[in-house]
């Protein structure tokens, strides 16, 4: 496929931002964008597909832009997002992580989470948009890296960054039968330099925010008794591995925490004074569906057996 180019400069006016706003939907998904100015506004676009990999360079003036529910929705395919900053300053926030960009510094971020950017000057960036599809099936466990952010400041992501460079000035002039020898060795790179550059407190700060959509679904969904540890990992767009990991880093299990919040929400109707539901459709409303095993999970859990619970 040959690069497609695009500009603002066939347009005027306040035409010109509504053009960037299709044009970036197009390109990098769908978001909602607001001008920093009410004056023209100035873009540029080159895009091509290289192995599988979209790869967008782009110049644009000031602007901000945010992902959240209803973009997430009209997005049909999930991608993770290499973001490399070229020339000019960008602040981007995912998750509780926020972050300044500068020439040389690039960050990761997954199309599947809400997101804020905002173009503080004239900017020049290159993205990757890697298929996550591309990136499980190489058995990268990417989402940990989420929101990790790569700055310019040693000889590892030095190397990282002079790709980048190198790729935004060849990209369109790549030969398809040379794509793949090309981009393999520039994800590899990639990969390795967040695995050496990402630090513990981002690590720890990427597993927390994940931690709580974790919990928050499972508590949200907890009376469908088909929930399991694989539905919320595809929920999350996230590997089953990845699933595990975090809530290991939280000295728990999936499982263990799904158990525990039934009982809990059990425990809570059966004290409520004045329901009248049997202990079993308590027990079923909320998940389990054998009587016998309830009622030794939950005295275990509590260390009084449900009848006598409600009869206290």
């Amino acid at each position: 496929m040959d690069a497609e180019t695009w500009s603002t400069q066939s347009h005027h006016g306040t035409a010109q931002f509504e053009a960037w706003r299709h044009a970036l939907s197009r390109t990098h998904l769908d978001w909602d964008l607001r001008p920093s100015r009410t004056s023209e506004f100035h873009a540029d676009i080159r895009e091509r597909v290289l192995d599988g990999i979209r790869v967008v360079e782009c110049f644009c003036d000031p602007c901000e832009g945010s992902r959240r529910k209803p973009e997430l929705r009209h997005s049909n395919e999930a991608y993770f997002g290499v973001l490399f900053e070229l020339s000019g300053h960008e602040i981007i926030r995912q998750g509780d992580r926020q972050a300044e960009l500068s020439a040389g510094d690039f960050v990761l971020w997954d199309s599947e989470r809400e997101m804020d950017f905002k173009v503080t000057s004239r900017l020049h960036k290159l993205t990757l948009l890697i298929p996550k599809f591309r990136a499980k099936r190489l058995e990268w466990d990417v989402e940990r890296f989420a929101g990790t952010v790569v700055k310019n400041s040693s000889a590892v992501s030095g190397i990282s960054a002079e790709a980048l460079r190198r790729l935004a000035r060849d990209f369109t002039a790549i030969e398809e039968k040379d794509a793949e020898a090309v981009m393999q060795p520039i994800l590899s790179l990639l990969m390795a330099t967040l695995t050496t550059r990402q630090e513990p407190a981002s690590a720890s700060v990427a597993h927390r925010d994940h931690f709580s959509a974790f919990c928050r679904f499972i508590g949200n969904n907890l009376e469908d008794g088909r929930l399991d540890p694989r539905t919320v990992a595809e929920a999350h767009g996230v590997s089953l591995r990845y699933l595990h990991t975090v809530f290991a880093h939280n000295n728990d299990t999936c499982c263990n925490f799904m158990r525990r919040e039934r009982l809990r929400r059990c425990h809570a109707d059966l004290s409520r004074p004045h329901c009248r539901d049997t202990i079993t459709e308590i027990a079923f409303r909320w998940g389990f569906n054998d009587a016998a095993h309830f009622s030794r999970a939950f005295k275990a859990e509590f260390g009084i057996a449900p009848k006598t619970l409600r009869r206290k």
